[in-house]
């Protein structure tokens, strides 16, 4: 039975998918192109496509590990267009239903059919192939050599071009292939080739190169283009048109005023050689030289170290990512020591004042300070830092203007109101393109200092500065306020615990008031059942014997109901005096606590079978005798309860003295019979045992804690403050 479910439970989706494949056949296949066009917003409800065209690369064209790189994706074209086909993803998610031998026989040129679903994919839109029918081999299409806007704005996306430009990176991308920077004149691209020996970086660094491969773009995390990147599969789809030189440094030296000049042959694609003197060496690989009235930054591709007037050759591609012209990818020699250069005093008034000259076509009267070393005066505004690369930033106000310097140090306890004199690098900040057609205006200008050397003290603020003193203001306005609410706090405090003392005080006074007036009531009682009821009692008994005597042989008076009668009567006359002890029996100032305890146990077991045990945990404090008296009649009345319900064999009273003096336990257990709790008999029965004891226990600011199991006998537990006025109310 479970068999044919799962026959039944496999053939449902089949059935469905080879109607929906049947339909999907029936129906003429649709241009790539028109597909690519499919808004995202439509691809993400991944509707059935059917496609035919030719496959033009398999698995980025790179090598696989398992020799079976269609497994992933690959990329089939037709008249109209090119698309992905992301195999893996499809595999993943249970889309493809073919036979993995179906993408194991995929390769560059061989015409196929497919059905699968669209999907919006991580730039443009992908396939996701549920089957695929080979229908033989075909030439590749030849490749386009497109215009290099249409490449450059990403528009050749998945078709095969033919490109040419000069390669000005190369890194080694994932340890797996060399991904190229081609700079092709009016934008670069990244190349993707597989290491191979034909495309070794010292064969095409600096190469003219004409390369055949797959368009692709790079994009953002949000699906945006970013530079068009091309895909290269094979040796010999990269031709080197015109080799680097064997020697970069054999090239014509170049002036640095003329790095980026103008050229009938248009910008200079390849490297460019010039000759400076080191002014700054930056983090990394950023050097800064000069020559003359002309300064160039240099990014290097070696780490090697130079030292600050070192004269030096560098052979690398123009970079014109800031609004001045350096080199990048550059190799840097020394040719010659040297010497530090002379800084030139500027500031920022004197920077915008020769700008307007040269706007409004006049001769300028200062050279172009980016990158120059200049000098310059001023007030610290404020030191921030060190950041994680140990990079000072200080603040200083030159004029009518504030600077930036830079300085590689952690020490930071430059005050702010020192006046400085700061030598370094210029680094210019300029207005946003857009704002002038031609020249850039200069808005801001920073400063990085090469060493400590570079920043001179020539003042110190005075000690008492303004925000010191509004410190010291703030600071005793704070300190103020707060003995004002410590204050406020302190007297709310003291007069809660006033309260609570007097409360505390109050209830101990009224405990022990309560228990001097009952002691007395006690022996009032003791005094007239004594003088009273045991006396008529003893009369009675007396009485009888008398009667006894005069009615009856010797012989006869065992058995006689006058007999009866006087046992009866001493019986009531032993239980009566038991009474009066008990009411009378609290020795308090005469003996220790301990040995009160143990004399009111060895009287109220006297004449029962059980074995009473007073055990102390430690030495037992001196007690206020209403807080002593009140325990022993705790200690009475459980005894008495204990006996009279629990016939036990053992009782045990533990004394001790806890949490450091503060409170005093009491702990009396016995291997009665025990009970369950909330079953025992209260005071609407009569039974004012329990109650008793724990009003008792919560007179003195205590509890009284009661545990028993039935068979497990009883335990209570009794803990009291001690307080240091007790002995005071006493």
């Amino acid at each position: 039975m479970n068999k044919l479910k799962g026959i039944v439970f496999w053939l449902i989706p089949s059935v469905f998918w080879l109607s929906v494949s049947g339909l999907a056949q029936d129906s003429p296949p649709v241009s790539i192109a028109k597909m690519r066009e499919t808004p995202r917003s439509e691809a993400a409800s991944r509707p059935e496509v059917h496609v035919r065209g030719i496959v033009s690369l398999v698995g980025e064209g790179l090598a696989s590990p398992t020799n079976t790189p269609a497994m992933s994706s690959f990329c089939m074209e037709d008249e109209s267009a090119g698309i992905w086909v992301n195999v893996s993803q499809a595999r993943r998610e249970n889309v493809w239903l073919g036979e993995s031998d179906d993408l194991l026989k995929l390769h560059e040129g061989l015409e196929i059919e497919m059905e699968g679903l669209l999907d919006p994919g991580a730039f443009a839109p992908v396939i996701l192939p549920r089957s695929i029918r080979i229908l033989g081999e075909k030439p590749l299409p030849p490749p386009r050599a497109p215009s290099l806007q249409r490449l450059m704005n990403g528009g050749e996306d998945v078709r095969r071009i033919v490109v040419t430009g000069v390669v000005q990176d190369i890194a080694d991308e994932n340890r797996q292939r060399w991904l190229l920077k081609v700079e092709t004149g009016l934008g670069h691209f990244l190349a993707r080739l597989p290491k191979m020996e034909a495309f070794e970086p010292k064969r095409l660094l600096d190469a003219e190169v004409q390369m055949t491969g797959l368009a692709a773009v790079s994009r953002n995390a949000r699906a945006e283009f970013i530079c068009p990147r091309l895909i290269v599969s094979h040796e010999e789809d990269l031709v080197i048109v015109k080799a680097p030189p064997v020697n970069p440094f054999n090239s014509e030296i170049v002036p640095l005023n003329a790095v980026d000049g103008f050229s009938m042959k248009g910008r200079p694609l390849h490297r460019r050689r010039i000759l400076g003197t080191v002014t700054y060496r930056g983090p990394g690989v950023t050097h800064y030289l000069q020559d003359g009235d002309r300064g160039v930054r240099i990014e290097s591709t070696g780490d090697e170290f130079f030292e600050i007037g070192d004269r030096l050759e560098a052979a690398g591609f123009v970079d014109n990512s800031r609004n001045v012209a350096g080199l990048s990818g550059a190799i840097i020699r020394k040719i010659a020591d040297g010497k530090p250069l002379t800084p030139i005093s500027i500031g920022m008034s004197e920077i915008e004042a020769d700008f307007e000259l040269m706007r409004r076509g006049q001769p300028r009267l200062l050279p172009d300070c980016d990158g120059l070393l200049v000098s310059m005066t001023g007030r610290l505004l404020s030191v921030q830092g060190p950041s994680t690369e140990g990079m000072l930033r200080l603040e200083v106000e030159c004029g009518d203007s504030v600077t930036t310097a830079f300085l590689n140090s952690r020490n930071n306890s430059l005050l702010p109101g020192t006046e400085v004199r700061v030598t370094g690098v210029a680094k210019l900040h300029y207005a946003p393109a857009g704002q002038t057609a031609n020249f850039a205006k200069p808005i801001r200008i920073d400063l990085l200092l090469r060493d400590g050397r570079d920043l001179v003290v020539l003042s110190t603020p005075s000690w008492w500065t303004t925000q010191r003193m509004f410190a010291a203001l703030l600071g005793v306005g704070v300190l103020a306020i707060a003995v004002v609410v410590w204050a406020v706090a302190l007297r709310r405090t003291v007069a809660k615990q006033t309260r609570l003392l007097v409360k505390a005080i109050q209830g101990r006074r009224d405990a022990a008031v309560e228990f001097h007036a009952a002691l007395r009531e006690r022996t009032r009682l003791a005094a007239n059942l004594h003088d009273t009821v045991l006396q008529s009692m003893a009369g009675l008994a007396y009485q009888i014997e008398a009667c006894e005597s005069e009615s009856l042989p010797l012989e006869q008076r065992g058995a006689n109901h006058l007999a009866t009668a006087r046992r009866m009567v001493q019986r009531g006359q032993e239980d009566l005096r038991s009474a009066v002890w008990a009411l009378r029996a609290l020795p308090l100032s005469e003996q220790p606590f301990v040995e009160s305890v143990q004399s009111v146990a060895k009287q109220i077991s006297a004449g029962h079978r059980v074995d009473i045990r007073v055990e102390c945990a430690n030495d037992v404090p001196l007690l206020a005798d209403f807080i002593a008296g009140n325990l022993l009649l705790i200690v009475q009345e459980a005894i008495h309860n204990a006996i009279k319900h629990a016939r036990p064999k053992h009782i045990r009273i533990k004394l001790a003295s806890i949490d450091n003096g503060k409170r005093f336990s009491l702990t009396i257990q016995d291997d009665g019979q025990g009970f369950v709790l909330g079953s025992q008999p209260g005071a609407n029965a009569g039974h004012f045992g329990l109650i008793g004891m724990r009003e008792r226990a919560e007179r003195l600011s205590g509890s009284l804690e009661v545990r028993s199991e039935p068979g497990n006998g009883t335990q209570l537990i009794a803990n009291v403050p001690l307080l240091e006025f007790d002995p005071d109310l006493a």
